[in-house]
């Protein structure tokens, strides 16, 4: 019955948001005709949501970590400026040439740039207090690390974004055996504790973690 609820408000809250490009939906469709993982990319209500804080935090310069097929990366594109600048990282060239072809498609890919290999060292190049805002939803184990190089690329008052961070609801069992539930329980635990950002938890989707840091006074 539970479960049944959990769909029947998100078929609710999807039917009352706004559509997105059609574009996507064929993205969607070649994303799971090719790895049968369409399910990895953000839904429509989490979309909408990033498109607008994006929008509500005048962002012009967005990163991102985790491109996969460049669903989120077109979302999020479409809600910057002429002038604004998404930085994307994927560790796949599976999936990187999958997000390249559809950014060519769109008429806003031309504000998206796509760094393969791995997300650390695309970070690590980043300059400090530089980015305006930051969407994390790649591999789990890493969150905590990727975590560290968004508060130190952000400048104060940035936005730091993250997806699944109930993964699955597992991370509620009291006994926790499954190795990516662990990491973002322990990502979790780690954000709450720390004191240079404002935080808020939501239940959409998968568990969403809405993340600001600080001003310096």
């Amino acid at each position: 019955m539970e479960a049944d609820m959990a769909e029947i408000i998100e078929s609710y809250a999807d039917a009352h948001t706004d559509d997105l490009l059609p574009l996507l939906e064929d993205l969607l469709a070649e994303t799971e005709s090719i790895t049968g993982r369409s399910r990895w990319s953000i839904g429509k209500v989490e979309g909408k949501m990033l498109q607008m804080l994006i929008k509500i935090s005048n962002a012009k310069s967005v990163v991102e970590v985790g491109t996969f097929t460049g669903f989120s990366a077109l979302v999020m594109a479409e809600a910057l400026p002429p002038d604004g600048i998404l930085t994307t990282c994927e560790n796949s060239k599976q999936y990187a040439d999958i997000a390249q072809r559809y950014f060519k498609k769109s008429p806003y890919g031309k504000k998206i740039v796509l760094k393969l290999g791995p997300a650390l060292e695309t970070l690590g190049a980043i300059a400090d207090s530089s980015a305006d805002f930051i969407f994390i939803d790649a591999d789990k184990p890493s969150y905590g690390r990727y975590f560290d190089e968004a508060l130190r690329i952000l400048h104060p008052g940035g936005i730091i974004f993250v997806d699944n961070v109930f993964w699955r609801n597992k991370i509620f069992k009291k006994k926790i055996s499954n190795e990516n539930a662990r990491a973002i329980a322990a990502f979790n635990d780690k954000v709450n504790r720390e004191n240079r950002v404002e935080k808020v938890m939501l239940s959409i989707r998968d568990g969403v973690y809405l993340i600001r840091k600080k001003q310096i006074n």
